[in-house]
C-alpha cells in the first residue's frame, strides 16, 4: 500500500468512525476500541514495521502523519494511537527475536491492543524522578514490583511496555493486564483525555520470562538510546492534527471578520510555523528510522512543536470568541488538548532540562 492510499483510508475511517464520536469521548470518557481495532485492520499501525514483521515498511514519517490524520478529529484518540504506535516501535527496534515474534505483527495491525508505560523512566533516566517498578532475577526470567501511575491505552487483554530497575541497571519488557499480579488501578478524573484508558498498573510479584524482554539489562543502553528520539517524535503527530483542527476554526471565524485581523498568531503566522515544523519532522523521523537519530534536534523540534500547539489552540479560542466557550464548540476541547501535549512526558520543563544538558546556551537553537 502507498503512503497516499493509506492516508486516504485513514482520513475516510475518521471522518466516518471516529468523528461521530468525539463528543462522548472527551465528555464521557467513551474508549473508542472498535475503532482503534478498524484502524490497525487497514494498516494504521503498521508503517514502522518491515514486511517481514508484518508491517508496511512506509516509515516513521507516515506512521507520524497517520497520528496527524486521527488527531484533526480527536486529539485524545490521538494519543491512544500514539501509544500503540509506540510500543509497536519499541518491539521493532528490541535486538530479541522471540519477544518480536510474539507480539510485533498482532500489534503492527490493531489484534492485540498496546500501551507504552515509559513516562517513569524517561523522566527517571532524566534525573527527575525515583523509579518506580523494582525487578529481581529469578530463573527464567525476572520478578517485578511496584507501582507504576498514569499509562494509557490499557485493558483486561491489552498489553504494554515498561522497565524496572534491577540495583543500578535496567530491563524493558512486555507485560499485560490478565498477568497473574498485574491490577488496573483507576486514575482521578481528568479535565481531558478521559477517553483513553488512562490507569495506574501494580505490580505484586509478577513474573517475567525471558521471552518478554524487549531489551535485557546489558542491552539496555544502546537500546532506549535507538527508541527515544521515535518515542518523541511520534507525540509531534498527536500535536500536529491539533493544530489542523485549530487551524481549520481559526480560518472559519475569519470569514467575514475584520475585528480578528487585529488578533496576533494569525492563520498565515501559525500556518507557516506548522509547514516549517511539518518538513523538520519528516526529516527527523527519517533520520531515526535509519537508525541515524538526531537526538538533541529532536527535542528542540518537540519544545517548539509544543508551544506551537498552545499558541494554536489559544489563537482559535480568541478567533472564535464567545462561540467558542460553548461546551458545544470543540475550540475548548482543543485547548485541553493542547495543555496535554505540552505537559505529557516529556513536558516542556523536562524537555528543557534535557536539551540544557546537551547544548551551549544559544547555539543553533531551533524555533518555530
Amino acid at each position: 500500500m502507498s503512503r497516499e492510499t493509506l492516508l486516504k483510508h485513514v482520513a475516510e475511517l475518521v471522518q466516518t468512525k471516529l468523528k461521530p464520536l468525539v463528543e462522548d469521548i472527551d465528555r464521557k470518557g467513551l474508549y473508542p476500541e472498535a475503532f482503534l481495532r478498524e484502524l490497525g485492520g487497514i494498516g494504521g499501525f503498521a508503517a514502522a514495521g518491515s514486511e517481514e514483521e508484518g508491517g508496511s515498511a512506509l516509515g516513521l514519517a507516515v506512521q507520524i502523519e497517520v497520528l496527524r490524520e486521527v488527531g484533526k478529529a480527536c486529539g485524545a484518540t490521538a494519543f491512544s494511537a500514539w501509544c500503540q504506535a509506540a510500543c509497536a516501535w519499541y518491539l521493532h527496534q528490541t535486538p530479541n527475536a522471540e519477544v518480536k515474534r510474539r507480539y510485533l505483527s498482532d500489534v503492527l495491525n490493531g489484534r492485540v491492543l498496546a500501551g507504552t508505560g515509559m513516562s517513569n523512566t524517561v523522566k527517571h533516566l532524566a534525573g527527575i524522578e525515583k523509579h518506580q517498578l523494582q525487578a529481581e532475577r529469578i530463573e527464567g526470567g525476572y520478578r517485578v514490583n511496584g507501582i507504576l501511575p498514569w499509562v494509557s491505552n490499557l485493558g483486561d487483554n491489552h498489553i504494554w511496555a515498561n522497565t524496572a530497575q534491577l540495583g543500578e541497571e535496567y530491563v524493558m519488557f512486555i507485560t499485560g493486564g490478565c498477568r497473574e499480579g498485574v491490577s488496573l488501578i483507576p486514575c482521578p478524573e481528568f479535565c481531558g483525555l478521559e477517553g483513553t484508558r488512562t490507569f495506574a498498573i501494580k505490580f505484586e510479584n509478577v513474573f517475567v520470562p525471558n521471552e518478554d524482554v524487549i531489551a535485557q539489562p546489558e542491552q539496555f543502553e544502546t537500546y532506549i538510546k535507538s527508541i527515544k528520539a521515535g518515542f518523541i517524535l511520534l507525540q509531534i503527530g498527536i500535536g500536529a492534527g491539533i493544530i489542523d483542527g485549530c487551524l481549520a476554526e481559526i480560518a472559519a471565524s475569519n470569514a467575514g471578520s475584520e475585528t480578528n485581523d487585529f488578533l496576533d498568531n494569525g492563520y498565515d503566522e501559525l500556518n507557516n510555523r506548522f509547514q516549517t515544523a511539518l518538513s523538520r519532522t519528516i526529516e527527523l523521523a527519517d533520520a531515526a528510522y535509519r537508525n541515524e537519530p538526531e537526538l538533541l534536534e529532536t527535542l528542540r523540534l518537540r519544545e517548539a512543536a509544543a508551544w506551537l500547539c498552545l499558541d494554536a489552540a489559544q489563537s482559535a479560542a480568541l478567533h472564535t470568541g464567545a462561540a467558542g466557550y460553548l461546551m458545544s464548540s470543540p475550540v475548548q476541547r482543543r485547548v485541553r488538548e493542547a495543555m496535554f501535549v505540552a505537559i505529557v512526558t516529556p513536558a516542556i520543563k523536562h524537555l528543557r532540562k534535557e536539551i540544557s544538558e546537551l547544548e551551549f546556551i544559544g547555539e543553533g537553537e531551533f524555533s518555530i
